[in-house]
């Protein structure tokens, strides 16, 4: 008896719907995230980035990697709210490359500053907060019991402010003022914590009007004694507790305070107009210290290597945009 033959098999001439569908996946998923960019939504921005890098498992933009941000023109040069944007700042708000070579380059400076002698009893170190400057008061920024600064403390003020503006135009500063745990008795603040929330203020204000810093970038914070940086009651313990502490906040953290989209709503003129005026600012406190100089010391033209390091600046935000 013959046997059965065997029905041959149907090829599946549908496999193709597999790929293609994974296909439109990606493309609407690609389309979507185009979408979002478009609208310039700074602070969902960052939600979007660690999705992306969470779902294809690669290096993060924001870390200073080659993506979107990097080739050529990208997606926020061609949206329709580019002209709100310069790309320095946008490179300050989203690299996290930029942001941590900027505080090791502050603080450097700021250390360097501390063993010559121009910025004695300020020290820098960076921490999950950011990049945190501490000026120690030792009678230099406030006199005992006020809140109006010193001659002395705005010398002080106007280097850190220099150093801080030249990097960052659009983070944001928090001024926390510490006392010691001696009571006041009398005067006109009533305890500790009037007095360190009005010295704080008093170097806010300085900060915005010396380099014209968004009002809105700006927050001060009064601790009265309660966050001692050395425990103890003698003498030295007590300077150490006396202090201001200006942090320069990490923008991982700008979900909480997204106040740089006021700088991202400003048409391009005025936030170029602001920050030519903070330029400003900087080169003519160069000068006054070039001026301060020895007159044989200027005729060398020192001012030329030891000027501002400003200028210097998009030349390095465009190197960390540019893939390796």
């Amino acid at each position: 008896m013959a046997r059965k033959k065997k029905p041959e098999d149907h090829e599946n001439l549908e496999r193709w719907l597999v790929s293609y569908a994974d296909f439109m996946t990606l493309l609407f998923a690609t389309f979507v995230v185009l979408y979002a960019l478009s609208q310039i939504n700074v602070n969902e921005f960052k939600k979007i980035e660690e999705s992306i890098r969470k779902a294809f498992s690669v290096q993060s933009i924001l870390d200073g990697g080659s993506g979107v941000m990097s080739q050529g023109e990208t997606v926020l040069d061609a949206s329709s709210a580019a002209d709100s944007v310069i790309d320095s700042l946008m490179l300050e708000f989203i690299s996290q490359k930029y942001e941590q070579e900027s505080y090791e380059q502050i603080k450097k400076e700021v250390d360097n500053l501390n063993k010559s002698g121009e910025l004695s009893g300020v020290t820098a170190k960076i921490d999950e907060r950011g990049l945190v400057i501490v000026v120690s008061d030792k009678d230099l920024l406030f006199k005992s019991g006020s809140a109006e600064l010193t001659d002395e403390a705005k010398k002080i003020l106007e280097k850190v402010g220099k150093l801080i503006v030249e990097k960052f135009a659009m983070h944001i500063i928090k001024v926390e003022g510490h006392t010691d745990n001696m009571p006041i008795s009398g005067g006109r603040y009533p305890s500790n914590w009037e007095l360190s929330s009005a010295r704080a203020s008093a170097i806010v204000r300085f900060l915005i009007d010396r380099f014209k810093i968004l009002p809105n970038l700006m927050a001060a914070v009064g601790y009265a004694e309660t966050r001692p940086a050395e425990k103890g009651t003698d003498a030295s313990a007590l300077a150490k507790n006396r202090r201001v502490e200006i942090v320069v906040q990490r923008n991982q953290f700008k979900n909480l305070d997204h106040f740089q989209n006021s700088y991202l709503k400003m048409d391009k003129l005025e936030q170029q107009r602001r920050r030519n005026e903070q330029i400003r600012i900087i080169k003519e406190i160069d000068n006054t210290e070039f001026e301060s100089l020895g007159e044989d010391v200027r005729n060398n033209n020192l001012l030329e290597t030891t000027g501002t390091s400003f200028l210097e600046e998009s030349k390095r935000l465009e190197e960390l945009s540019t893939p390796d």
